[in-house]
């Protein structure tokens, strides 16, 4: 999802956007600087956006500003995970 495709400019904009939702355009401004939509609201923003022929996916409600690019290089190995739990590690010396 590109930037032009975020939810607030398929919704044409921040005040369209508010007026279709029933939120004021503060909330919906806020919304867009934090990059969030929250969690309590989503189903409706989804709901209404749908049934106003937007193409708007759940994707869009839970990244309004598009999904974040992941670098596998940043993605941590599974087979490296090491947990750093300081009783299990007591224990675990008490007991070799």
């Amino acid at each position: 999802m590109s930037s032009e495709q975020n939810i607030f400019s398929l919704f044409g904009g921040i005040r369209p956007a508010a007026r279709a939702i029933g939120e004021p355009p503060s909330n919906v401004a806020a919304w867009k600087r934090v990059g969030r939509i929250p969690a309590e609201k989503q189903p409706h923003v989804l709901k209404v956006g749908q049934a106003l022929g937007l193409p708007i996916t759940a994707d869009h409600v839970v990244f309004p500003l598009g999904r974040p690019e992941a670098d596998a290089s940043e993605l941590a190995d599974p087979t490296k995970a090491v947990c750093f739990n300081q009783a299990d590690e007591t224990k675990r010396e008490g007991q070799d």
